[in-house]
């Protein structure tokens, strides 16, 4: 085989592997993060859509040096629908139950350190 016929395969498998690695890579929604060195009370937030039956990833990493940080998400109504865990590290998911527009939100009392979020539609 010659080398013109070698680069052509080799380009067409990496074309084909970064087809695939993109159609199976979550969507990203939206991210957030924050970090304080002085206590704050603060509420940060971001908004997506949601569909019926489709599956939300949330990864999040946190340092808290003190105070308290709550990720909650919310319907358009304003009502909870679901509250992440405290963690240093976490990834989690939620199916959304009805077509809707959410926002996640960052809820810092007295909070010293730091924290990151993203969020994916993992369908």
């Amino acid at each position: 085989m010659n080398k013109k016929g070698i680069i052509i395969g080799l380009a067409i498998i990496a074309a084909a592997a970064a087809g695939i690695c993109l159609s199976k890579c979550p969507e990203k929604l939206g991210n957030m993060g924050s970090r304080y060195s002085e206590q704050t009370t603060a509420v940060s937030d971001i908004s997506f859509s949601g569909e019926a039956g489709e599956r939300i990833k949330f990864s999040f990493r946190s340092d808290i040096v003190s105070g308290d940080l709550d990720i909650i998400l919310f319907n358009s109504a304003g009502s909870e629908v679901y509250a992440l865990d405290r963690a240093k590290e976490l990834e989690t998911f939620f199916t959304v139950d009805s077509s809707d527009t959410y926002v996640l939100a960052a809820e810092c009392r007295d909070f010293i350190g730091d924290y990151e979020i993203s969020v994916y539609r993992a369908d």
